[in-house]
């Protein structure tokens, strides 16, 4: 029997094209369907052939439970256990989902292989975990807060009219940021115990770094009314919190930093304090002195100031254009050590007058002048009310005014080759009006 080759070729042509034609049809729907190929595994879960929707629950509900999956934490010898979600630990499921959709629907021949072979993609998509810094920042600041144990710093003491160091101390502390890191790549191994760094925490100044203080730079002293006792009470508070502290040079004193906030839990009680130019009480009063006290000092002793801010009017402890006022998470007091070597801060309550003295080397001692000088002056307004209280024509002054002032004080520092430094401190105090009440005149009386 005779074949024909032609017909052969153009018949087995023919039934090429239509399987191609198969082929190209069903490739097409299954790129244009909700399926995902088969052989595709997220989390070792077989989702081939299920449909986006399908395989989004089935694998969510996995991720449900992972999310209860215990995860302990391990600093020093103390552990802390909680849940992945408790920890701030979640699966991105949805981006696992997607990951499986799109297998086999990259290039024309991935499709194909998904479509005619029976393990279609053969691939298996492991489910990345994400973690809620935030979230699990807070778990952190917990383990910080009982592992912790912060350094010491170096302090100065004056015992016997003789200086001395007290020792510093090394402390520990949580590497926040590191446990962070910890976390986020043990979860993503599937570990549950996870160790978590801890770092010693050294000393800003140590013993070594303040053995040059062998001198007195400068001391500055004010008078206070013992028997105002809130306010003796919370000056002592604050000159005690900045007692024996050591200034490395180039070191800034932050006043606010270093005394805290003035809360009743803390210890301070209510005293008068200025409040837009007027006398109230208010918890902290007498604290303005303590800083007051150490700004005349520091510029005694020669250190630069960065910040100062003068009272909205004159202070019976300094002398006008001398003061500094203080208002925590709002007005500062700061100064720079700009010695060459460190510097002491020594507090005293001597009698019924506040010291502050600053020590340091006997080279950084300078040679020091401070003066004022009165720019402006105005009068205190008044201001007569009538109380009908009071005998006809009697006058008394119910609240005391005062005049007005712009003050600048001028400090000059004598240089090492005899020129000088001059710097200006420039104050300005609101004139305070004077109340006074008066007995009611017959006329006023009919009225």
């Amino acid at each position: 029997m005779k074949i024909n080759l032609g017909r052969l070729i153009a018949g087995l042509g023919i039934v090429l094209g239509v399987c191609a034609l198969i082929v190209v049809g069903s490739v097409l729907r299954f790129r244009g369907s909700d399926q995902i190929c088969r052989g595709v595994r997220v989390a070792g879960i077989d989702v081939g052939g299920m449909s986006k929707a399908q395989a989004s629950d089935i694998v969510q509900n996995w991720a449900k439970k992972q999310a209860n999956r215990k995860i302990t934490l391990v600093a020093l010898d103390r552990r802390w256990s909680g849940s992945q979600a408790d920890m701030g630990v979640r699966v991105d499921w949805p981006a696992s989902i997607n990951k499986a959709f799109a297998v086999g629907r990259g290039p024309f021949l991935s499709s194909t292989i998904c479509v005619l072979t029976p393990n279609g993609g053969c691939k298996t998509i492991t489910p990345q975990y994400l973690v809620d810094p935030s979230r699990l920042q807070k778990t952190l600041h917990k383990v910080a807060g009982v592992v912790n144990a912060p350094h010491k710093d170096a302090t100065l003491r004056v015992v016997d009219s003789h200086l001395q160091i007290q020792q510093d101390n090394i402390g520990l502390k949580l590497d926040e940021e590191a446990s962070l890191a910890a976390v986020s790549q043990a979860v993503k191994k599937g570990e549950n115990l996870i160790r978590l760094s801890v770092v010693p925490d050294p000393p800003d100044v140590t013993a070594k770094d303040a053995a040059s203080i062998d001198t007195l730079l400068a001391s500055f002293s004010t008078p206070f009314n013992k028997g105002k006792v809130a306010r003796t009470h919370n000056l002592t508070l604050a000159s005690n919190a900045i007692n024996g502290i050591i200034l490395k040079p180039g070191g800034v004193f932050s006043y606010n930093d270093s005394v805290g906030p003035r809360l009743v839990g803390r210890g301070y009680r209510s005293a008068q304090i200025f409040v837009r130019g007027k006398l109230e009480d208010g918890i902290g009063g007498g604290i303005c002195q303590v800083s007051s006290t150490l700004f005349n000092a520091a510029l005694m002793a020669g250190m630069t100031i960065i910040e100062r801010s003068p009272h909205s009017q004159v202070v019976p402890y300094v002398a006008p254009g001398r003061d500094a006022t203080v208002a925590y998470g709002y007005t500062d007091f700061r100064f720079e050590n700009s010695a060459k070597n460190p510097i002491g801060i020594i507090t005293s309550i001597e009698g019924s007058r506040l010291v502050v003295r600053l020590y340091g080397s006997a080279s950084d001692k300078k040679e020091v002048t401070v003066t004022t000088n009165v720019l402006k002056r105005s009068a205190a307004a008044t201001k007569t009310v009538v109380d009908e209280s009071l005998p006809e024509g009697q006058k008394k002054v119910i609240e005391q005014g005062a005049g007005g002032l712009q003050v600048v004080l001028y400090r000059k520092l004598k240089r090492i080759d005899g020129s000088d430094i001059i710097d200006t401190f420039k104050s300005t105090y609101r004139a305070q009006t004077t109340l006074y009440a008066v007995g009611p005149t017959p006329q006023t009386a009919a009225e």
